[in-house]
């Protein structure tokens, strides 16, 4: 497929999609279970159900679960070289999934929400696999419930080359 000058709004959130669901905290606090526990099945549940691209929790959905949603934003064009982006990556937890059960998640505290807002910046803060520099956390801030979940949202800068040699 050729390219395109925002190639990055598709390719970036694919990427940092698959490190999340290959992690076993962050996949572990998804799926409820012990991190020695997590499964590779595990794994392609959370890719498959949890993680995604887009930010979208149904007004019908009672399911209690976690949603992690991964978004790009281009928001400033310095010049004909470089474009600052942000990847945007919200945690959205169902109220009556927050609490962490003891006996899973011994010595952890908090609440599932917070918990998989910390592991996933593990994963991705100071990380160089995106853009041309490292992933710089910008903001951690709390969103307004949607139906029943409760959210926080994690900014990160991602500075890159803004032209790119375009062929067909």
């Amino acid at each position: 497929m050729a390219k395109t000058y925002l190639d990055q709004i598709v390719d970036y959130p694919s990427k940092v999609i698959l490190r999340i669901s290959q992690d076993k905290q962050c996949v572990g606090f998804i799926v409820n279970k012990g991190f020695d526990k997590v499964t590779e099945e595990d794994m392609d549940v959370a890719l498959e159900e949890h993680i995604m691209d887009y930010q979208y929790v149904d007004e019908t959905t009672q399911e209690t679960t976690a949603f992690v949603w991964v978004e790009m934003e281009v928001n400033q064009v310095a010049n004909s070289k470089f474009k600052n982006t942000k990847l945007y990556v919200t945690v959205a937890c169902h109220k009556n999934y927050m609490k962490l059960p003891r006996q899973t998640f011994k010595g952890i505290s908090g609440n599932r929400r917070d918990n998989l807002v910390r592991y996933i910046d593990k994963v991705l803060n100071n990380s160089d696999f995106l853009g041309i520099g490292t992933l710089k956390l910008n903001a951690v801030r709390t969103l307004t419930p949607i139906n029943g979940f409760t959210a926080r949202e994690i900014t990160y800068e991602v500075p890159d080359f803004n032209v790119v040699n375009i062929t067909e």
